[in-house]
């Protein structure tokens, strides 16, 4: 385990970059470590673990934002894969190399295809919509305020590249980000977080893919797993192999909301999302300069 966790900020650099593309006029100033923790899920209110019409009629209103802004959101998914290419350039391969070539240009060709890069989003963002819906279904006879023991699913070798409820996600795809992003090379083995039990195992071939497991008073979600290794009803360990991650844009699991190879993790309880990080074993947390 590395001394500290690094957690990177290649939002703010496609900020930067990406100001050509969409106007953007200021950044936000980053925030110190101690603040940045405080931030992530200190004071939020509890959430209600159930889905109602009006949840239904705000998934209906992204879905058509999402529509209406892919080209925006495409490129700054191309830009963040880029990034996420020039962090892991040490450790890949010409194969690697390759997965990364074949990510940018299934960007690329939703660019120039409109109407089936807006479908193509769309579907990708019920799939996860589903997958919250799962991870709070699991979660709704759970304790809100459990004794959480988890370890990392992945190691965090290359940081962290979007935190919890990260307001650069949400302001580039419209969506509240509950979970963490923990980029790994892509087929990277995950393991459970904690002892439990599998939930569901989510098969959406292209689409994205994900595993929930139930625990003791609370519930963890993998998404973007290019590989799904357990089965609905299974006893797992910690540490025990579930699945290989992906996020590679273009391969199996990771969906066409996916900015590079990476795990999405997610922690749920009673009370609904919480910040993983906050549970994590770590010395501390630094963030990239």
């Amino acid at each position: 385990m590395p001394a500290h966790i690094e957690i990177s900020r290649p939002f703010s650099l496609m900020i930067i970059v990406g100001a050509t593309f969409f106007g953007l006029s200021h950044m936000m100033n980053p925030a110190q470590p101690a603040q940045l923790l405080d931030a992530q899920g200190g004071d939020e209110p509890p959430q209600i673990a159930i889905y109602t019409a009006e949840d239904e009629i705000r998934r209906a209103k992204i879905e058509s934002e999402i529509a209406e802004r892919h080209i925006e959101i495409l490129t700054f998914q191309l830009l963040r894969l880029e990034e996420e290419r020039k962090l892991m350039g040490p450790d890949l391969s010409e194969e690697r190399n390759e997965q990364f070539r074949a990510g940018l240009r299934s960007i690329v060709e939703l660019i120039e295809g409109k109407r089936r890069a807006d479908d193509k989003m769309v579907q990708t963002f019920k799939e996860m919509w589903e997958a919250k819906r799962l991870g709070l279904a699991g979660a709704t006879l759970s304790d809100e305020n459990p004794v959480i023991t988890i370890s990392w699913p992945i190691e965090p070798t290359y940081g962290i590249s979007a935190i919890f409820r990260d307001p650069e996600y949400k302001q580039f795809f419209g969506i509240e980000h509950d979970a963490i992003d923990i980029p790994a090379l892509q087929g990277t083995p995950v393991t459970s977080a904690d002892d439990g039990v599998v939930e569901s195992v989510t098969d959406n071939g292209l689409g994205y893919n994900f595993i929930t497991i139930r625990h003791a008073g609370y519930v963890t979600l993998y998404g973007h797993l290019s590989e799904l290794d357990v089965q609905k009803g299974q006893q797992v360990l910690r540490g025990d192999p579930i699945g290989l991650s992906g996020g590679m844009p273009g391969t199996k699991g990771a969906g066409n909301l996916s900015t590079g190879p990476h795990l999405h993790f997610e922690l749920i309880t009673g009370a609904g999302h919480i910040n993983p990080l906050k549970h994590l074993p770590a010395a501390g947390v630094k963030l990239r300069e």
